[in-house]
């Protein structure tokens, strides 16, 4: 990547507390959602996205969720210009991961079937 993320990360009273204050009040809605069992499903779905919207703001207002947008907004680009395999790139791989495993299973078999041969005819002696 060319661009660096910043580090300096505000030092503030309140941008220290804003991760810590998410996660609570994520707890919170959480917690609710179960308590009011007995409300109808409206109250409590409302009461649970509130609570989950609102921790996500105050998440993202914090240095570490500004930082966080950032690293996703890089990693999106960063996917756009990869380079795909084509169709029969992707056909070819997939058949030579098939042989390997289909004659992966086959020495197995084999090596299994010789090691109870060996141990099972020739050295306990049964049939």
């Amino acid at each position: 990547m060319s661009k660096r993320l910043s580090t300096k990360e505000g030092s503030s009273f309140v941008s220290r507390l804003l991760v810590p204050l998410s996660g609570i009040l994520a707890f919170i809605s959480i917690i609710s959602f179960q308590i009011y069992a007995e409300e109808g499903m409206v109250f409590r779905v409302l009461i649970l996205c509130t609570g989950l919207g609102t921790s996500l703001m105050f998440l993202f207002l914090s240095p570490a969720g500004r930082n966080f947008i950032t690293y996703f907004k890089d990693s999106i680009q960063e996917a756009k210009r990869v380079v795909w395999p084509t169709k029969k790139e992707t056909f070819q791989t997939v058949v030579m991961v098939f042989l390997f495993v289909l004659f992966s299973a086959i020495f197995l078999w084999l090596a299994d079937k010789f090691f109870e041969w060996v141990l099972y005819s020739m050295v306990l002696g049964w049939k």
